[in-house]
Order: structure tokens, then sequence, then C-alpha cells
């Protein structure tokens, strides 16, 4: 699955959202990984709206760079957010595990428990890099579709 057709139709989906925060999504070219568009899709669309919804910026920008080493291919979704402290890493990837009240922000604290549990049915991994103040990024790591070319290292 390319993982830019993926990106393209999370835009699509998320368009009001982007709208109406005044975000900027950069995406670089991606590559094509071995999976389910519809799951991929979720995951994508969950990462790029946690890094819309955590952001105090008036206009939030969202990169999205990929690429592949060997058979793994790699994408990383990086935010200008709000960031999240070391001790709460493993915590945000709970069931309906929430830092902050929904006063403070929306959402349900299913988005990223979903996102992990996408990434394992796929065999990969989610890494979390991330502090307060600093930003996030997301990087999954997935199988590389055949062909999909050497890409640009794994971060």
């Amino acid at each position: 699955m390319p993982l830019d057709a993926v990106v393209t139709e999370c835009v699509a989906a998320l368009g009001g959202t982007i709208a109406e925060r005044g975000a900027r999504i950069d995406a670089g070219p991606l590559p094509t990984v071995l999976g389910d568009r519809s799951m991929l899709v979720v995951l994508v669309q969950n990462l790029v709206a946690n890094a819309i919804t955590f952001n105090r910026s008036p206009a939030p920008t969202v990169t999205l760079r990929g690429g592949t080493d060997g058979a793994t291919a790699w994408i990383s979704v990086a935010d200008d957010g709000i960031g999240i402290d070391a001790a709460h890493h493993d915590q945000v990837f709970g069931l309906f595990q929430r830092l902050h009240t929904r006063d403070e922000y929306a959402g349900t604290g299913l988005g990223l428990a979903i996102c992990r549990r996408v990434v394992e049915r796929h065999g990969g991994t989610l890494h979390l890099d991330s502090a307060p103040g600093r930003g996030t990024t997301m990087t999954v790591h997935l199988a590389a579709a055949p062909g999909s070319g050497p890409g640009a290292g794994v971060p």
C-alpha cells in the first residue's frame, strides 16, 4: 500500500479540522508498505489528528517523512505541539488513557491505543519521541513492499 495514497486520504478526511485549525501538513515522498489499506488509513489519520489536536499553535505544522531500509519501511509523523513528558510515554498508548481533561483537549483516549494495535497487527513497531514544549514524533516501522526502493534510511 503506497503511504502517499494513505496520507492523501487522511488529509481529505481531516480537511475540516485542518482548515479550522489552520494546520499545515507537509508530507514528503513516502514508501510503499505491506498492509491493509483501511487499517493504515486509521493509523495515519489518528496520528495526524493527534498532532493537530494537542497543539496550542494558531497554525499547527505536521510533518510526515518516510523511507526504507531493506525489508523495513518507516513513516514518521512529527508535530510542533505540546509534547509528552517521558513519564507518560507508555500511558498514552493505553485504552481510555488521557493526560488532559476534556475541557483542555478533546478526545476519547482511544487514538494511540488503536494506533499501537494496528501497528502490532501488521508486525511492526511504534516509537514515541517527545518532551513537553518540544513537540512529538511518532515513528512507525512496517514491512516494506517488494521493490519499494532504498528510501532515506531508518531514523
